[in-house]
């Protein structure tokens, strides 16, 4: 049994891509392209292999995600830090 047609009878890869894109740009994605340095894409590989993802791309997702989340946590634990002293002081 085939399945459900996505694109229009006659769609070329053109129009496929395109469509794609409009569909990711209006979820508030972004289609980005890098030049990367022989030791980046190396690191790259290596962190997909880690992450065990099926594409570069999501190993780059997943690892621009935990970065923010890593870093989001260490400016509420300083800022949390900062804030104790600060009663400290009051006291």
């Amino acid at each position: 049994m085939p399945r459900e047609r996505i694109h229009p009878e006659g769609a070329d890869a053109t129009y496929r891509v395109q469509a794609s894109l409009k569909q990711l740009v209006d979820q508030g994605g972004a289609r980005k392209t890098f030049r990367l340095k022989p030791e980046a894409n190396k690191a790259l590989k290596q962190l997909a292999r880690l992450l065990d993802v099926p594409t570069e791309t999501e190993a780059v997702e997943t690892a621009i995600i935990c970065l923010r989340d890593q870093l989001q946590a260490e400016v509420v634990a300083k800022t949390q830090r900062a804030k104790k002293s600060l009663l400290r002081v009051v006291k």
